[in-house]
């Protein structure tokens, strides 16, 4: 016959488990983000929540809601880019529609998307003002801010770490 303390001892394993679980449940959501957009290499990140510092090659996620729904991104009004140029570095774009930061290549503009629609182009040469930010994906199609220009970095929810 098992003792009642084995039976005990199950229980509180059992309910350890469950709350674990739920804490898990509660915070992965919190701390992970998924991509499914061809826009970066990189599906999964780890987040960090309104962080005090960004610099240029950080993941950063952001509200945007007319960028999310201009990429069909129907859940969530979140986006994640690259910050390709900081607020004070110097951004140009050259006849070829190629963008520098601080005399570094960066991307190429396209003048159509893949659906053949004709894309405006973001023009702007000189130093990037303070608490702004250009942001890019890693593929040549990209929706990002050769298009639509600067992001306010108050849009930052948080900076991102790639997983895989």
């Amino acid at each position: 016959m098992p003792k009642p303390l084995n039976l005990e001892f199950r229980n509180w394993r059992l309910w350890l488990a469950i709350t674990v679980l739920l804490v898990a449940g509660t915070l992965l959501p919190y701390k992970i983000s998924v991509t499914l957009t061809p826009s970066l290499t990189h599906r999964v990140y780890w987040l960090i929540r309104y962080p005090d510092k960004v610099v240029r090659g950080d993941y950063v996620l952001f509200r945007h809601k007319e960028l999310s729904a201009r990429m069909g991104i129907k859940k969530s009004d979140d986006v994640m880019k690259i910050l390709g140029c900081n607020e004070g570095d110097r951004l140009t774009v050259d006849a070829e529609k190629k963008f520098f930061c601080n005399g570094e290549y960066l991307v190429r503009a396209k003048d159509f998307s893949l659906k053949g629609e004709p894309l405006q182009h973001f023009t702007f040469n000189g130093t990037v003002p303070i608490g702004f930010m250009f942001v890019m994906g890693q593929h040549k199609d990209s929706y990002d801010s050769r298009y639509f220009g600067f992001i306010d970095k108050s849009r930052i929810l948080a900076k991102a770490y790639p997983i895989f």
